[in-house]
């Protein structure tokens, strides 16, 4: 059962890229294939060294009409080079034959190809399989060993009219993956615009049947249904509760179509500490979603902590079984790319960046793996660059070849795809051991020594020394298999029951053994599982409240409606997504709601209209200034899930605050934080604020301001402290002055990442003041810092801050 696969791909020398190209599609080879190089210079000799550089002592030449038939290697992954230059022509690694393999799709191992996005209209080169760029990507993944993908789906694509479908290249590329005994994890969003103005619909209805059919008609080509993506940030910019309704609607449906296929919410991105996470899960969400979800871009050293967060919040919301899915889990460790690519404007990974990923992959599955993380898909296999073209994400490279982290991918796969973490292995400073168990009893250690990839708070990092540190373990006299990162293997024998080996900072995996423990057990991974409604409820019945903007303002992250007056008007809709009609009533704590029947009412079954009442929200002198709205049905006596809006009662709440001034008024009271080429900070006589005046020279730039407020404590200590009130305005060099998001953001130490991030509605072009909530469960006592700025659109940009107020509560 040993097989070799061998991935050869372009690289680009100094001068630009070498134009040699090998005839397998990817420049992927199974072992004991042949792979034809063509393109290089007739009669230019070529030598073959492994992943790291070291020479191997192989060597050959192009013949005249430019090719060379390269030798037949073992698994690794290899670069092929120019031996006068130097000059790197293409890489070469090794996997399994995909038919000597485990396909499990119950594996931890999978990846987020989204190929329907990013593998069509020219996204990368592909002279191979006659330009097919899906059917390349799909044999691609079935090379590495990968037996489940995540796939994106826009609705307002296939469904451009209501009723009429063309799955087109999503149902395409389904089927491809399924013929290749790989299952699609799907998601989508972007509803048409004839669903209405709301990028979450209303309309429940049209949620569920479109869920309903696209569910029929993919069928077993896709193993679970997530609806929606980070909707905790702008995907989704309703609120929480319009949100949670949508994700009942679609849930319903999906589980109409395919009762026992697992269904996922759409993805958190955000810390679940936070409001929206919570106020999710107060709107019943846990009784929508049989896995939870969630999107990881941690440095390794932040990885643990953050899935303990997870765990502790599930534990909350009585989900403490529920599975951990990260289905979308990546890293931005190595930085912004730093050589020009083959497509205009889009930047490539070094040789250096790309061995930084190829290190972190295996650290990271390991580490989620042992934090009790059901499934992980690596963002992402498919060349892919975000931040103007300067991020590069992909497995694979534009011109259609693969990095090492493929290689990386592959071994993993073919090493750990059907074993089970056992835990952790304490073998001293600086080294790091897991230890797996394998279905036939037969046990794994994979090995590592800690480098700056491991203990780095925060990106980017670069040169990264490599510490070989020497292991020792226990074993039974003998020789054990002993994988590199990439695949190349060799023989490691154990004298006098012990083994030696060198540990580098690229993790190695060691095989055979038997008898091993580990000290620290690892976590439990808990089930993708349905919730099991009572005998009492009825959760086809959903409620929505719409609140009036004329009345109401959405702050909080989305997560509560600010009313500015004594009272405001809500629109409250039922629906029934059930098969049969039903009788009942709107039941509503935590706020006095007038205008709702106090007889019951009927509903008609699924496809009839909801029954919808305007109402008025109408806090009697009694009520306290902030509270929730919750409303539920109860229908031929059982209950529906709530619906759980918090308010806030602007007037009465601000007139029960201390008002703390802050110390906002010279420039020296902020400190530059942005990346722009140019800063100054100044005092503005005549608007009477500190004005911020940046400018970048690269449209291209990620263009961010955020000047930093060092508090002075204990005065401006933020404990007791729940609101930021001040006053903000802004121009910029475009019309439309525009941003991609405004935030206010808590430090509690000098790092360069801020704790935590809290938005608010973009500055304009005229002075407004901004509420910002921070209460919540951080220790806001130790936070030392603020920032207040944005992320402009435009290359140069004046800010204005002024009137900056700490609200505390009253002692």
């Amino acid at each position: 059962m040993r097989a070799t696969e061998v991935i050869l791909s372009v690289l680009l020398a100094a001068s630009g890229a070498t134009g040699v190209t090998l005839d397998a599609p990817g420049h992927v080879v199974v072992e004991g294939g042949a792979a034809v190089a063509s393109g290089g210079v007739p009669g230019a000799r070529w030598a073959i060294a492994d992943w790291r550089g070291r020479p191997l002592g192989l060597s050959g030449a192009f013949g005249g009409d430019g090719n060379a038939t390269l030798p037949s290697l073992p698994t690794g992954y290899y670069v092929l080079e120019a031996v006068v230059s130097t000059n790197r022509l293409a890489t070469l690694a090794v996997v399994t034959e995909p038919k000597c393999r485990a396909f499990d799709h119950e594996s931890f191992y999978g990846v987020d190809s989204a190929q329907s996005w990013l593998a069509g209209n020219g996204m990368f080169e592909c002279p191979w399989n006659g330009g097919d760029t899906y059917r390349t990507v799909s044999d691609l993944i079935r090379l590495a060993g990968v037996s489940h993908v995540r796939d994106r789906l826009s609705w307002r694509d296939v469904e451009r009219e209501q009723g009429r479908m063309g799955l087109g290249r999503y149902m395409a590329n389904a089927s491809l993956l399924r013929e290749r005994g790989i299952l699609v994890s799907d998601m989508f969003h972007d509803a048409p615009k004839w669903a209405g103005p709301r990028k979450t619909p209303s309309d429940l209805a049209v949620i569920y049947d479109f869920c309903s059919r696209i569910a029929t008609a993919f069928g077993d080509c896709v193993g679970d249904w997530e609806f929606w993506n980070e909707e905790d940030i702008h995907f989704a910019p309703e609120p929480v509760w319009d949100y949670a309704a949508a994700l009942k609607a679609a849930y319903l449906g999906f589980k109409a179509a395919r009762p026992d296929m697992p269904v996922l919410p759409g993805a958190l991105c955000r810390p679940v500490d936070g409001f929206y996470a919570e106020a999710l899960f107060e709107n019943d969400a846990a009784k929508f979603g049989d896995v939870f979800n969630y999107h990881l871009y941690d440095p390794l050293s932040c990885v643990p902590r953050r899935i303990a967060t997870l765990h502790a919040f599930l534990g909350r919301h009585g989900m403490g079984d529920r599975a951990i899915w990260i289905t979308e889990g990546g890293t931005n460790l190595e930085g912004h790319s730093k050589r020009p690519g083959v497509k205009k404007g889009m930047m490539a990974h070094s040789p250096e960046q790309e061995l930084i990923v190829a290190e972190l992959y295996p650290k990271l599955q390991v580490l989620l793996q042992m934090a009790g993380v059901a499934r992980n898909y690596f963002f992402s296999f498919c060349a892919n660059n975000e931040a103007n073209g300067r991020k590069d994400w992909g497995v694979m490279r534009r011109d259609g070849t693969v990095k090492p982290v493929y290689s990386a991918i592959a071994t993993m796969t073919r090493e750990l795809a059907v074993a089970q973490i056992v835990g952790e292995m304490e073998v001293g400073d600086g080294l790091r051991a897991y230890l797996f168990e394998q279905p036939d009893g037969s046990q794994t250690v994979v090995f590592w020594s800690t480098s700056q990839v491991d203990l780095a708070p925060d990106g980017p990092v670069s040169a990264v020394p490599d510490f070989v540190r020497t292991l020792r373990l226990r074993a039974a006299d003998g020789t054990y298999r002993l994988t590199d990162t990439c695949g190349m293997r060799s023989v490691a024998a154990a004298v006098d029951g012990m083994l030696v080996l060198e540990s580098s900072r690229y993790p190695s995996y060691l095989s055979g053994l038997r008898g091993l423990k580990a000290d620290i057990p690892a976590r439990p991974c808990g089930k993708a599982m349905p919730y099991r409604p009572t005998l009492d409820e009825d959760l086809s019945v959903v409620v929505r409240a719409e609140f009036d903007e004329r009345d109401f303002e959405i702050s909080n992250h989305k997560t509560r409606a600010v009313m500015k007056g004594d009272s405001g008007r809500v629109r409250v809709v039922v629906w029934n997504l059930g098969e049969t009609s039903k009788t009942g009533i709107v039941q509503v704590a935590g706020a006095r709601l007038l205008g709702l029947p106090s007889l019951p009412f009927a509903l008609g079954p699924r496809g009839s209209l909801p029954a919808a009442f305007d109402c008025t929200l109408s806090p009697s002198d009694e009520d306290p200034a902030e509270g929730a709205l919750v409303l539920s049905g109860l229908f031929d006596g059982r209950r529906s899930s709530c619906l759980h809006a918090p308010f806030l009662l602007e007037k009465r709440y601000l007139a029960s605050l201390v008002r703390v001034p802050v110390a906002w008024r010279t420039a020296e009271d902020w400190k530059r934080n942005t990346s722009a080429r140019e800063c100054r900070i100044s005092w503005d006589e005549k608007e009477r604020a500190v004005r911020f005046d940046v400018s970048w020279d690269d449209p291209k730039a990620d263009r961010w301001l955020y000047p930093v407020h060092a508090l002075n404590l204990p005065h401006e200590s933020l404990k007791d402290a729940c609101m930021v009130e001040f006053e903000v305005k802004s121009s910029q060099d475009k019309v439309e002055n525009d941003f991609s998001c405004a935030n206010l953001m808590l430090c509690y130490g000098e790092g360069a990442r801020p704790d935590r991030c809290i938005a608010y509605p973009p500055p304009i072009g005229g002075w407004e003041r901004r509420l910002v909530s921070i209460g919540g469960k951080d220790n806001l006592a130790d936070v030392k810092a603020i920032r207040i700025g944005a992320n402009p659109k435009g290359t140069k940009c004046t800010l204005w801050i002024r009137n900056l107020v700490i609200l505390r509560k009253a002692k």
